[in-house]
């Protein structure tokens, strides 16, 4: 009876045991798939997005495209790239180092090809174009808002980053090479002073824009938009900018306004005498302008560049105003540099030089024989852009720069408590 009893007892637990097994089995369900939502919209993959150590990896091609990026692919070297706007990323497959512009950064998963295709961490790329990622761990959905800026700070398609292949593909050969205080180069262009634009090139990529022209992309902020709008698109400018562990001031704020972007910061530069509309723009790589330290003395070479910058910007003004150009002066140019190195040397600026005699004189000593002339000086800023916006911003100035004059020859001289001295000597021959 015991033996039947302890007997009957062992079905029981092997029943149940089965039972639990059976019903366990039957509620097993396979792990959620990872959705992925660009703006609300849900993407399709062919290879299904995966989770490795915590981070979502998605095809490359995919995403990239759903944010509006152009990618390719290097078989030779297993890089891929997509580029958006002004910002490049660039991933190795296998490896944890990516690049963005000219920065790298280290991934926490590695991108990888599986059933041939390229996968990597999806919230890399997309807050490497400036997207906002969620993660919904219950529902097992990316949820990537694109921000999409109708704002372009490019010219006519080239922006920060973009290679010197490009620039050329776009305005072809330069006029000239100019050095600049950043360390960079200066890409001057222009087809007879119209479309004027200065690319600032280092290790063949552009890290800087100069122009003022209306070339530039965007349809919502371009010369001639008026100060309120900008406002209003930019919100809330910059009044200092941190290099180093120095702040340095923005002083100069009523003919211009600078902006911080997420990778670089942009001047816009206003005509106070036109309804304070936009007059010409620049903006500048984020590494690149915080390692400029202004406090340093410029190399002496770069006068030169300031000089013919300072010339072709008067032109390029004048034709944009529908006034004819002017010619280089020799002779203006050494009357003009004479008087910048004596105001530096000897610490004064004044149209009178310290002997009491006046541009005029100056330039008659230089042997010039004119029916009309004038004279344009500044000194302080930093570079022949922010020496020529004053002008234009200053009516004695400007209408001297718009003046009907034929010829113009410029100066500049590093040194004295102004650090910078600009001269341009004016004249029509008699």
């Amino acid at each position: 009876m015991f033996k039947k009893k302890y007997l009957l007892l062992i079905i029981s637990i092997v029943l149940m045991l089965a039972f639990s097994a059976y019903t366990f089995n039957y509620s097993y369900s396979e792990p959620a798939l990872i959705r992925v939502v660009v703006d609300n919209q849900a993407l399709k993959f062919d290879v299904p997005p995966i989770n490795v150590n915590s981070r979502v990896l998605v095809p490359f091609r995919a995403i990239s495209e759903a944010l509006g990026a152009e990618v390719s692919w290097d078989e030779g070297t297993q890089v891929v790239t997509a580029k958006k706007g002004s910002t490049t990323i660039k991933l190795t497959i296998g490896d944890k180092i990516a690049h963005i512009n000219n920065r790298s950064t280290t991934l926490d998963v590695a991108p990888q090809i599986i059933n041939s295709r390229t996968l990597i961490p999806v919230r890399f790329i997309s807050e490497g174009f400036g997207a906002e990622v969620g993660w919904d761990g219950s529902t097992q959905t990316v949820s990537i808002s694109s921000k999409k800026e109708t704002l372009k700070y490019t010219i006519k398609g080239i922006g920060l980053g973009a290679s010197l292949d490009e620039v050329t593909k776009a305005y072809g050969a330069p006029k000239r090479i100019d050095d600049s205080e950043y360390g960079f180069k200066w890409y001057i262009f222009h087809q007879d002073y119209k479309s004027y634009a200065q690319i600032g090139i280092k290790d063949n990529r552009v890290v800087a824009i100069y122009s003022n022209s209306s070339d530039w992309d965007s349809k919502e902020l371009n010369i001639g938009t008026d100060k309120t709008t900008v406002s209003s698109l930019l919100k809330d400018p910059i009044d200092r900018i941190l290099k180093g562990n120095i702040y340095f001031l923005i002083t100069e704020k009523d003919g211009y306004t600078v902006y911080r972007l997420d990778d670089s910061y942009l001047t816009v530069f206003f005509d106070l005498h036109n309804s304070n509309k936009v007059t010409s723009m620049m903006i500048i790589d984020k590494i690149t302008e915080e390692a400029f330290v202004p406090s340093k003395p410029y190399p002496e070479g770069l006068s030169k560049a300031f000089e013919l910058q300072a010339f072709d910007l008067a032109n390029s003004i004048r034709v944009r105003e529908g006034l004819s150009t002017l010619a280089w002066s020799d002779t203006a140019a050494s009357s003009s540099l004479k008087h910048s190195v004596d105001m530096a040397v000897n610490s004064y600026f004044d149209h009178n030089n310290l002997k009491g005699e006046s541009p005029f004189d100056r330039m008659r000593k230089e042997g010039i024989s004119y029916s009309t002339a004038g004279e344009n000086l500044a000194a302080g800023q930093q570079n022949a852009i922010f020496a020529h916006e004053g002008w234009m911003n200053s009516l004695g100035h400007r209408e001297i720069l718009l003046g009907s004059f034929k010829s113009l020859g410029v100066g500049v001289a590093f040194g004295g408590p102004y650090k910078v001295y600009y001269t341009q000597n004016y004249f029509t021959a008699r």
